[in-house]
């Protein structure tokens, strides 16, 4: 971690004693269910509500005014963090010890994260962070699930002794409908309470749903395969200013074949390994250009690896709309 950014460590509960924590030690205030922050550090709040006994949600909408690491540290509180995130540029997600970029734009803005294992999250300074996390007990989740479908699709998934994440991934698309329509509320509207409820008890219906659908075929592969397809995603996001380097390449690092390969990810990620480093390719191409590092696109270009600038600036048009040179710094 840079000396330049400062951690901040803090545990998360089903219960709100958690937040008198983080303000006591971060700073801010709580005020019914907002807990706002101090102005040198962010501007906006964050809203956490208990749904049932068992579930509760966070909702954080603020923007960062300097850098902070926040570490998330393990409990033994046994319960799930479903990550959902809207923010309008990317964070760094770091969950056992690999990098991931998560965020609207990045294609990559769900995860479902154990308890009992610490994750760091890294915002963006001067950007609009919007993430929903569902605090869910596990006991809770499993009484969705019949006997068979426990012991043959979930028994890993529920097993005590298995304190990690188990699955990354997209948003759904009915599930970003709601979080969009969420998104454009206030906090303080005097009914967004009972629209928060709403919201979280539909996204646990395709939460639920999609797990439904997801661990058969997830089941299928072991958890070591898991691990080594998230061994070629940390190398991927590594080497962005190289060539996309294969799915024979990639498969070879997983220790796997590429028809494996290409099917496990396509499962973890809703996309093709090409189509994610052209994503987060073309998003560090932003970065750049904005960094006023670079006087010509050309320099850019070829920096990412680019031989035509033309093409270069094609790709980059249909992705963001624009031409390269109206971010130009």
């Amino acid at each position: 971690m840079s000396d330049f950014t400062p951690e901040f460590k803090h545990i998360y509960s089903l219960t709100p004693e958690w937040q008198q924590k983080f303000v006591d030690e971060f700073g801010g205030i709580i005020v019914d269910n907002y807990m706002s922050f101090p102005s040198e550090a962010a501007s906006g709040s964050s809203y956490f509500l208990e749904i049932l006994p068992d579930m509760s949600v966070d909702l954080i909408d603020l923007v960062l005014n300097r850098p902070i690491h926040f570490t998330r540290m393990p409990t033994d509180e046994d319960f799930w963090i479903v990550y959902y995130d809207l923010s309008e540029s990317y964070s760094k997600h770091v969950v056992d010890d690999v990098n991931h970029r998560i965020g609207y734009k990045s294609k990559l803005n769900f995860a479902i994260v154990d308890n009992n294992i610490s994750s760091s999250y890294t915002p963006n300074v001067g950007e609009r962070f919007y993430s929903l996390r569902l605090f869910i007990r596990k006991s809770y989740m499993k009484t969705f699930f019949n006997d068979i479908e426990l012991e043959k699709y979930f028994k890993d998934v529920f097993d005590d002794k298995k304190k990690k994440m188990f699955f990354y991934g997209h948003i759904d698309s009915r599930s970003k409908v709601v979080l969009h329509t969420l998104k454009q509320q206030s906090m303080g509207n005097p009914s967004f309470e009972f629209l928060l409820k709403g919201s979280v008890f539909t996204l646990l219906g395709y939460l639920i749903e999609r797990l439904k659908v997801k661990m058969p075929n997830i089941a299928t592969y072991f958890e070591k395969d898991f691990d080594a397809v998230m061994l070629s995603q940390q190398y991927l996001l590594s080497n962005l200013i190289a060539p996309f380097p294969g799915i024979e390449f990639l498969a070879n690092i997983a220790h796997m074949s590429s028809t494996k390969y290409r099917s496990l990810y396509n499962t973890i990620f809703g996309m093709s390994p090409a189509l994610f480093f052209k994503n987060e390719k073309l998003l560090l191409a932003k970065e750049l250009l904005e960094s006023g590092d670079f006087k010509l696109i050309s320099d850019v270009a070829y920096e990412l690896g680019y031989n035509k600038t033309t093409y270069f600036s094609s790709i980059f048009r249909n992705h963001f709309g624009v031409l390269p040179h109206t971010l130009l710094r």
